[in-house]
């Protein structure tokens, strides 16, 4: 294996920091490429744990008094999208690939039959051990279980039982007791 150049340790140490400056708090061994992909409203705290990678272009943005905490041993691939208005929790060893987005509400005020049009908000809660393929998208209100998998270009909108894959759009189980490393 190739050791990185002394040119890609020093932009990373840069680029690590500048990340830190941002997050509420944060564990050892973070990695951080993305340090200007940053949007966050007052008294909005992002927490993340030790032995962490955000890849380049990884946004987050929260609205006012959000929360979005990511656990140890987890890794947010490349142009991946956290949208908290009020809670997105990621938990330890969750592997998401790049594009994916998460969104806990739907950014648009919005009512049905005469209802008075509100911005629905439902927290996101993805529990640990989960994979999530490139360009998924995680809607408001959605608990995926422990283990679980969400296919490439899935479409979250309901919660995923633990160790089951889903795929599709609107996702759906397409597998239960699977097993990934």
């Amino acid at each position: 294996m190739q050791q990185a150049s002394l040119w890609q340790r020093t932009k990373d140490r840069y680029t690590t920091w500048r990340v830190k400056r941002k997050l509420t708090t944060c564990g050892s061994n973070l990695r951080g490429r993305n340090p200007g992909m940053f949007f966050l409203a007052e008294n909005s705290e992002v927490h993340v744990g030790s032995h962490v990678m955000l890849e380049k272009d990884v946004r987050i943005s929260t609205g006012v008094g959000a929360r979005i905490s990511i656990g140890d041993h987890s890794y947010v691939g490349e142009g991946s999208n956290l949208m908290a208005a009020r809670d997105i929790t990621i938990g330890k060893h969750c592997s998401i690939s790049w594009h994916v987005l998460f969104m806990d509400n739907s950014s648009h005020p919005l009512g049905f039959n005469g209802d008075t049009p509100t911005i629905k908000v439902g927290p996101i809660h993805i529990e640990d051990h989960v994979w999530i393929g490139c360009r998924a998208v995680i809607l408001k209100g959605v608990t995926v279980g422990e283990g679980a998998i969400i296919a490439n270009n899935a479409v979250v909108t309901k919660d995923v039982p633990p160790r089951t894959m889903v795929a599709g759009n609107p996702a759906r189980v397409v597998k239960e007791d699977v097993i990934w490393e």
